[in-house]
């Protein structure tokens, strides 16, 4: 320290202030998130997916959802069994996901023993973190060199207690079972199987876990602690007995369904699900050229020790993590237009909550700027530890969307939350984000044994579009282009296949040049791989349906499906070095294009730097779906409950 002072007192006050303007940006940087994985309820499993709902308004029959089911369609409990009966009626409703017992522990290189010694909250959240990573395009080659820290939240671990329900066979203890059951692991298990160097941390705060594990990553990025972040959380109700334990506490709704900010609130339901975000260095994103989806603020953490129960988020306590998060972002109170509440269908909490909003963010009179709240808990159920990830995908998504999505219930508003002399709004329908220019959001996150959590959000600077691109500048549209894809297996090829041709088939907003780019820089290049050199949109989406037919080996194709090692031919008739002609005639462009195809059947990584060079402007990086998974079943038959 002496002789840090010692040095300073040789600065210029001119110096001086640049020191500590330097000093203040580090600490006060924002951070971009540049991808995001999912699993959740209703079949949503990627972020579009999860938009769409949203934006639709979509509600899950949780009062009527029935018991879940595994993958060979056997119910999780079986209610008839004594002490399963009393519950059967709470059971019976819920946000489930089924098929839980499947795990692609091929592809992470895990044995099936220690498969199925794993808890399956570890196995699908090291499956999302994976998606995740590839809608960010991190591969393993652009990881290379870079510290990455994994922030895990890792609730109740239930997957053993049916051992205790059903008792083990003499030799059914596993040296599996330490790693499996173990918290620790959750973050571990993904730094080791994913190859990440970097801090790993579990956390667990409850229904704040999400939250208050991207606000301990934001700080260790700005403190360059690491240089991406992979934050993420997961909650399966794997053990019965928690529904009928929260059951007793008053806390479940009666009618199975959460209601937030709605005359009928009367409690949630319970929900299960998995997402992950990834988290870089807003200037780096820039730099490496990555398309966030929004930027962190600023974020606090909070709990109230002078607090009247373990279980209670007092007003003053609430009013003071957002104020703390609000002054973390450099933002005002009144500049923030829209609030992903904690609201899980509790009526009080749910009025507590709305007056602390109207209070911190300045919109007691019904003449300040409009501050909409909402809560997906009404859509999706309350995914518990894992309820802020879908509330901070659905609030990054509105800020790229610059949209606010209808909240459900709007139409029966709670009576005793004061809507009229205040500026809370519930959004009706799709709303039009209410400002022009920067768009600025906020989550909230209360664990019930009383942390406290709150990000602020903003929307990313609008940048130019880049020019498409091919290796000699030639612009928009000039193909052809190497489509390159890879799986572990050939049957995950085929679904990979498959997926992006779904994608790629509802959406406009992308080119060949960008897809391929995309597949080529951003995944990690497996066994199985299949290549095809592409002209256009339409090519590009028939390359993929020949990918994913049935009985399509990997391999170069041709138009017709041929894999020829010394001629191959692309969709026009371009054929290898030998004498190939694109589809104008100009020699060279279409055998390189095969050249690259082939290079990538035989193995070798993808050179890109030749085909998109650095003197020409590159296409795009998208948000494409990453590669498929095959699961298989691992799970003991007496974890069913039977």
């Amino acid at each position: 320290m002496t002789s840090y002072i010692d040095h300073l007192e040789t600065l210029s006050r001119k110096q001086l202030m640049v020191v500590l303007a330097r000093q203040h940006h580090e600490r006060t940087q924002p951070v971009a998130v540049v991808g995001m994985g999912c699993r959740l309820p209703g079949g949503l499993d990627d972020p579009d997916e999860l938009w769409n709902a949203l934006r639709e308004g979509r509600v899950l029959p949780t009062e009527s959802a029935g018991v879940p089911e595994d993958s060979l369609g056997r119910p999780r409990w079986n209610l008839a069994a004594p002490d399963l009966a009393p519950l059967a009626g709470r059971l019976r409703q819920g946000a489930y996901l089924t098929d839980v017992d499947l795990f692609d522990a091929d592809r992470f290189g895990i044995g099936a023993q220690e498969a199925r010694d794993m808890d399956p909250q570890q196995r699908l959240l090291l499956e999302v973190a994976a998606q995740a990573l590839a809608d960010a395009n991190l591969s393993r080659e652009r990881l290379r060199g870079r510290t990455t820290g994994v922030y895990a939240v890792a609730g109740p671990v239930e997957y053993p207690h049916a051992w205790l329900r059903g008792g083990l066979p003499g030799d059914g203890l596993s040296a599996h079972m330490s790693t499996g059951s173990s918290p620790s692991a959750f973050s571990g298990r993904i730094a080791l199987s994913l190859g990440l160097d970097g801090p790993a941390v579990t956390v667990d705060t409850a229904s704040s876990s999400m939250l208050t594990a991207v606000h301990l990553a934001v700080r260790a990025l700005r403190a360059r602690e690491c240089d991406v972040a992979l934050v993420g959380t997961c909650n399966l109700l794997l053990s019965p007995f928690g529904t009928g334990i929260l059951d007793r506490a008053g806390m479940l709704s009666p009618t199975g369904r959460s209601r937030p900010f709605t005359r009928h609130a009367d409690g949630h339901v319970r929900g299960e699900g998995c997402g992950v975000v990834v988290l870089k260095r807003y200037a780096d994103a820039v730099a490496d050229g990555d398309r966030p989806y929004a930027l962190v603020r600023g974020s606090a953490v909070h709990a109230q020790g002078d607090r009247p129960g373990i279980s209670v988020a007092p007003a003053r306590g609430q009013r003071t993590v957002i104020e703390r998060a609000l002054q973390d972002a450099d933002v005002a109170p009144e500049d923030v237009q829209y609030v992903e509440a904690q609201a899980n269908g509790s009526r009080i909490g749910g009025q507590i909550e709305a007056e602390t909003l109207a209070d911190a963010y300045a919109r007691r009179s019904p003449d300040a700027p409009p501050l909409y709240v909402g809560s997906c808990k009404a859509n999706l159920g309350y995914l518990e530890t894992a309820s802020g990830a879908p509330g901070l995908m659905k609030t990054v998504l509105a800020l790229a969307h610059a949209e606010i999505p209808p909240q459900p219930g709007e139409d029966e508003p709670d009576p005793d939350i004061p809507w009229g002399r205040t500026a809370l709004r519930l959004a009706a329908k799709p709303q039009p984000w209410p400002t022009r220019g920067r768009r600025r959001a906020a989550v909230s996150g209360f664990g019930f044994c009383g942390t406290l959590a709150h990000v602020v959000l903003e929307s990313v600077p609008e940048r130019p579009a880049a020019a498409e691109s091919g290796p000699a500048g030639t612009g928009e549209g000039a193909g052809p282009w190497p489509l390159l894809l890879s799986a572990h297996t050939a049957e995950a090829l085929a679904r990979t296949a498959a997926r992006l041709h779904r994608h790629l088939r509802r959406r406009a907003d992308w080119t060949p040049a960008a897809v391929c780019r995309t597949l080529a820089e951003g995944r990690d290049h497996l066994a199985a791989r299949y290549a095809a050199v592409v002209h256009d949109r339409a090519g590009l989406l028939a390359a993929l349906e020949r990918a994913a037919a049935a009985g399509q080996e990997p391999g170069l194709d041709d138009a017709h499906g041929a894999h020829d090692a010394h001629g191959a031919h692309d969709a026009h008739g371009a054929h290898d070095a030998h004498g190939a002609h694109d589809a104008d005639g100009a020699p060279g462009r279409a055998a390189d294009a095969v050249r690259h195809a082939r290079r990538h059947i035989a193995g070798e990584a993808p050179a890109t730097d030749e085909w998109w060079t650095a003197e020409a402007p590159r296409p795009d990086l998208l948000h494409l779906p990453g590669p498929a998974l095959v699961g298989r079943r691992h799970w003991p038959d007496h974890h069913n409950w039977i």
